[in-house]
Parts: structure tokens; sequence; C-alpha cells
């Protein structure tokens, strides 16, 4: 039998692109055997010599049966489920933001002055933290996230987070916009070593930048977040760029790379920079400028083609429907299924806000009825929703059993089945085919010399 996770791709008329999306394997057949394939029935196809069948058998494209490639898809789920993860234990000080940022998916959670913790609410936080790591037994990071965690008023807490976790030996990462970075510097500096890596957001040159990144007045922030970038890469503190996409701004990426290069970021070994597609993970559908993921990767591909240099610069690791794809296709060695979408499964990610309740994701900040957990009065993880966000995989979702794609994408956000199904165990496909399909074509010339070769 021909396995159901095989993704076909037609290089030329003379070689089709298969990858086994459940082995790992990659390869280049011609249409002939492509052809077959397509026939090929558990009897076996004798246009396929025997050679060439036991080459497909290795490379698991040919199987004995649906329940053995069952066996195996669960087996190979097992294993790297129950395999040893990281944790990422991200603090929230405070909900609160000095910014309005156009697209913030937070929206009026933000605006909330009174959602601060304490230095008490971060002695609780830690102890849930050490529970849980007993528990867990993984390797464990805390991150830094809001509303907005580098203000004024967070500054003692901020502080505090550093010492407990310098105590415990955790890197710490922080996602800020940057418009205080100058009153954190003394305590930046003093714990660099400690600091995993530090994301600010810089959605593109001036003009735009400060029409999407602005303060309630309508001020824009481009100048304070250059100069924070600046101040980070001075202080010798990895410092990722965060660019925010979308149909407003996708254009000017040139011109955007054209101002890290004035700044004299682009060869800073402590500089990176991601492009993150925004998203509507609720389709909310109230921001003009939304552009679905795979249109947005063409475009992006289309800009890489005529500056082909911008690659080293411009990340795509936040495109998510491209990660696994991307790591298939370039590691030359079997790579593990992608069973899941993102690290709101698994309990990859758990998420302290300053409402006292637990999250596993954090687009559900500030939704109690969608907590994992809590921390005060006293730690407490609620059971049925744990279960519920760790279970979730593709191969607790029919539809993702019955799909080609679905070990390349891990079924879709986790939150937005939730939002838009009511049902934390349906898909959101979020046009992961078209996407995996619009990098496909970007790279079919480089297939098409291996296909020669």
């Amino acid at each position: 039998m021909v396995s159901k996770q095989i993704l076909f791709y037609e290089i030329s008329p003379n070689s089709i692109l298969m990858v086994n999306t459940l082995t790992g394997a990659v390869d280049i057949v011609n249409p002939q055997i492509y052809r077959s394939l397509q026939n090929y029935n558990s009897s076996g196809d004798r246009q396929i010599d025997k050679l060439t069948q036991d080459r497909l058998k290795k490379r698991g494209y040919l199987i004995e049966s649906d329940a053995a490639e069952e066996a195996r898809l669960q087996m190979i789920a097992n294993t790297y489920i129950n395999s040893k993860k990281r944790s990422v234990f991200v603090i929230c000080p405070t909900y609160s933001c000095n910014l309005r940022c156009t697209y913030c998916f937070e929206g009026e959670l933000t605006h909330n002055g009174r959602a601060f913790m304490n230095t008490a609410d971060v002695d609780l936080v830690f102890k849930a933290i050490d529970e849980l790591m007993q528990a867990f037994d993984r390797e464990t990071t805390i991150e830094l996230f809001g509303g907005e965690p580098l203000l004024p008023k967070t500054k003692p807490l901020i502080k505090k987070v550093f010492k407990e976790a310098k105590k415990r030996s955790l890197s710490v990462g922080i996602v800020t916009n940057g418009t205080h970075l100058d009153k954190f510097s003394d305590l930046l500096s003093v714990n660099r070593d400690l600091i995993r890596s530090v994301q600010i957001t810089l959605d593109g040159p001036a003009n735009v930048h400060d029409l999407r990144r602005k303060h309630a007045n309508g001020k824009g922030t481009f100048d304070s977040t250059c100069s924070a970038i600046d101040t980070l890469l001075k202080m010798q503190i990895n410092t990722v760029v965060r660019v925010n996409i979308d149909r407003q701004n996708i254009d000017l990426v040139p011109k955007l790379y054209s101002q890290i290069v004035k700044s004299g970021w682009v060869d800073n070994p402590y500089f990176a920079c991601n492009l993150s597609p925004v998203q509507d993970h609720a389709q909310k559908k109230n921001y003009n400028y939304f552009l679905p993921e795979d249109e947005l990767a063409v475009k992006i591909f289309d800009i890489f083609k005529k500056n082909p240099f911008f690659e080293k610069v411009f990340r795509l690791n936040m495109f998510k429907n491209l990660a696994h794809i991307r790591s298939v296709l370039s590691s030359g060695k079997p790579v593990q299924p992608m069973f899941y979408y993102c690290e709101a499964n698994n309990l990859e990610s758990i998420v302290f806000g300053p409402d006292g309740y637990i999250y596993a994701c954090t687009e559900c900040m500030g939704n109690k009825e969608l907590a994992i957990g809590e921390f005060r009065p006293a730690f407490e993880m609620h059971d049925e929703a744990v279960e519920m966000w760790n279970g979730r995989n593709v191969l607790a979702m029919d539809e993702c059993r019955e799909c080609d794609i679905a070990l390349l994408c891990g079924g879709g956000c986790a939150y937005s089945a939730i939002a838009v199904n009511g049902d934390i165990n349906k898909p959101v496909c979020n046009r992961a085919r078209e996407t995996i399909l619009a990098y496909l074509e970007y790279i079919r010339g480089e297939l098409a010399a291996k296909a020669i070769a």
C-alpha cells in the first residue's frame, strides 16, 4: 500500500518531489514512478521493478497496511511526546502597556492600569515554578512578557525575577517594546550573562513604524526603538528584532533592510531579525491590513528573489507552517514529525498573569475560563484544562489523520481552534498547504538542480 503521509510536488514534467512527512524521507522520482504510486494497490504494481519497490518500502512510501503505518505513527508520536522537552515559564508582571499598536491581539486588556504583580506575587510565581520544575524534569527558561514588562513601575519586580532566576540558574528572555529600556540599562547590564535574548519589534522605516506602534497620544516610537536596539547591541546582549508584517508594510522590507544596514546592525553578531506574520487567530476580522500567511510568503519570496542577500538577514522562524518543511528539506536526514503546532501544547509554555492565573498560551491571558491553573492565593493546576491543552496533537483530530501535510503543520493553532471552532481538537488549517506550496515554488530551481544531479 502507498502511505497516506506523502506530499507530492511537481518540480518539472520530468521530476516529482516526494516528502514522507512521517519518516522525513525526501526523494525526487520520475513521472512513471509517480503515476505507478498513484495507482498502486496492496498486490503491488508491476510497473515498478522489485529493486525500486524495496527502496520505496525502506523509505516508508510503501507500507504493509494501514494498521502497520498507524502503529509506526503511534510509536513515533509516543516517543516524541514523552521525550524530554523544554518548558518556558512566561512571567507577565503586568497586562498594561504604554503603546497602542494597531494590531495588538491583547486589545483592551493592555489598557487596565490595575493589572500589576507585586513582589509577593513574584515569590508565589517562583514557588509554582519550583513545583513544576520538579514535576516536569525539563530544561527550563524564563521569559518576561506583557503587556509591556519593562515599565518604570515594574522595575522592582523585574529585579526580583532576575534574582530568583539566578538562584535557579535559569536564563531569562525579554519581549519588550523598548521605550523604557534606558531606565533598565543598569539592571540589564548587571544581569547580562543571565539574559538569553531581548526581542524588540521594528515594523519598518519610520513613516510606517510610527503609524503602527505608537503611544496613546499618537506619538510614534521609531526613534526610541532604534535607540533601544543600539543600546542592547552595545551591551552585547542578543537582540532579536521582530518585524510584524502584513499588507501595510510588506513591500517596505527592502527599505527596512537599508535602515538595518545604515544603523550598522547587519553584521553585528548579537543581532538577528525575524519576519513574523500578523495573525488573526480569533478571526475577528477587525484589522484592515491582515494578509493570509501564504500571500505574505509569496510576497516575501518575490522580494528574496530580487534581493537574495536579504535571506541572510530576515529569518522566517515565525512562519510556523514553513518551519517544518524547511527543516525537512534542508537537514538531509530524517526529521521528527510536527505532532502539534506550537509550545502551547504539551505544557511547553506556561504563562503567569498578573491576575493570579496560569495559562498555556499568551493569547488566552485575561480569559480566566481558559486558565490551566492559578498561583494566587495558592498554587493549583486545573487537571481537566491541563489535559485538554496537553492532549492536543494531530493524532487527536480525525481530519488530520487523513491529511498528507498534517505532520508538517501540526493541526494549527490551539487557541484559534477554541476561538473559531469552539473545540480545541478541531484543526485550523490557516492555509498551511498553500503556504508550503509557496515555499516549494520558491525553491523549485534548487529542487530541479538536485533532480538533474
